[in-house]
């Protein structure tokens, strides 16, 4: 029997895309957060299997860096996936991998007062689409949306408006 890690699963949502997204640590959960959006949508994509009712491509040939700023890390990742979606629109593309090059919280100063802010600097993969199954996301939202740490793993939920 083949174990499987626990990186997201899809809830019941009533009109919309819910996921519940996990990660030991942050970079792990954005990651788990791409590829949970794309595997949800069901992209049309030749070359790649359906295993465990995921798609798996054993090759990942697209690379898209993306460099993001935000004042919390809740924004930053609705951000982030939202940057990934407009990516994958503009360009036909799927997302199912991530290598966070940079994660953290810096400060800066305007006015003479420090402010926080969360930075993410790193590299989607992915795969050229036809088309998607399931439906098209419109947008990533805030909707019930709060990074937590339970038992030492990351985890939130996310809703995307379809």
């Amino acid at each position: 029997m083949v174990k499987i890690k626990k990186d997201f699963e899809v809830l019941e949502h009533t009109a919309d895309i819910k996921i519940k997204v996990y990660g030991k640590t942050l970079e792990e959960l954005f990651c788990n957060a791409v590829n949970g959006m794309f595997q949800a949508i069901g992209p049309k994509i030749d070359g790649c299997n359906i295993l465990h009712d995921r798609i798996v491509c054993n090759n990942l040939p697209i690379e898209r860096k993306v460099e993001l700023e935000a004042i919390d890390m809740e924004v930053l990742l609705v951000n982030f996936l939202s940057e990934a979606l407009y990516l994958s629109d503009v360009n036909n593309e799927a997302y199912f991998d991530l290598q966070v090059h940079e994660l953290k919280k810096s400060f800066y100063s305007f006015d003479d007062s420090e402010k926080d802010r969360f930075k993410i600097c790193a590299t989607l993969f992915g795969v050229k689409v036809s088309g998607f199954e399931v439906v098209e996301i419109k947008a990533v939202t805030y909707n019930d949306l709060s990074l937590k740490q339970i038992n030492g793993v990351w985890q939130t939920d996310i809703v995307f408006d379809i």
